[in-house]
């Protein structure tokens, strides 16, 4: 391999790089988050069009980065549909499916989707059920996953059945991360003076010691030191 080929090479895969970059943050966090069907094969029809533009010779580049772009394009463009009409959704992405109702096993949904009872057993003990008596509905979503809704008898009490009162959490402000202050989660109650006073507190003379700080949803202030 002569220096222009490694150069070709370079420039072609450090370009592949950043588009799909670029690319995947255009169509959103569900194309590596909680995948239906539909995003995980557009995501990999993506990677394999761009594997193969990394590996593909010069003069067939541009008309390979186009197929890229247009497969991009168009799965935005379904992106967006879906996005506004519900009947579309429905086809392209499906619709949750009842594996249990009333706390009966519906066996025809399970054939439809070549679902079998090792699975449902499985699914249901991710969600930390072992009993099927203790689910009163079980449904598939869309990205594979299941949520289970409890008989009455085996849901957990709360705060509320039990008349108790209680106070609403408050968001996580994370005001150090990776020995950097956060300067935009600063604030008049959590100002940088008070964030110095509080580290010093607790034994912290300055920032190069902490690796985390985090005011908790109960109001606390927590500190992780580097070490």
């Amino acid at each position: 391999m002569d220096w222009q080929q490694i150069l070709q090479d370079t420039w072609q895969t450090t370009l592949i790089f950043f588009a799909l970059l670029l690319f995947t943050r255009i169509l959103g966090k569900t194309q590596v988050g909680q995948l239906t069907f539909y995003e995980y094969v557009s995501g990999i029809t993506i990677g394999s069009i761009a594997g193969n533009i990394v590996a593909s010779e010069p003069d067939k580049f541009v008309s390979h980065f186009y197929d890229l772009v247009l497969f991009v394009a168009l799965a935005y463009g379904i992106a967006h549909i879906t996005l506004i009409s519900r009947p579309m959704r429905k086809l392209i992405e499906g619709s949750p499916t009842l594996v249990i109702k009333d706390g009966r096993i519906l066996r025809e949904s399970m054939r439809a989707m070549r679902y079998d009872l090792d699975e449902l057993n499985a699914q249901l003990r991710e969600n930390g059920i072992v009993d099927l008596n203790e689910v009163h509905y079980a449904m598939i979503e869309n990205n594979g996953t299941m949520t289970v809704v409890k008989k009455a008898a085996y849901q957990p009490v709360t705060r509320s059945d039990l008349a108790i009162m209680a106070t609403e959490g408050i968001y996580p402000v994370e005001l150090v991360m990776d020995g950097e202050i956060v300067e935009e989660n600063l604030s008049e109650q959590h100002s940088r003076e008070w964030l110095s006073q509080q580290l010093q507190a607790q034994g912290y003379a300055d920032l190069t010691a902490v690796m985390y700080a985090v005011v908790d949803s109960k109001g606390n202030f927590f500190v992780c030191p580097k070490s």
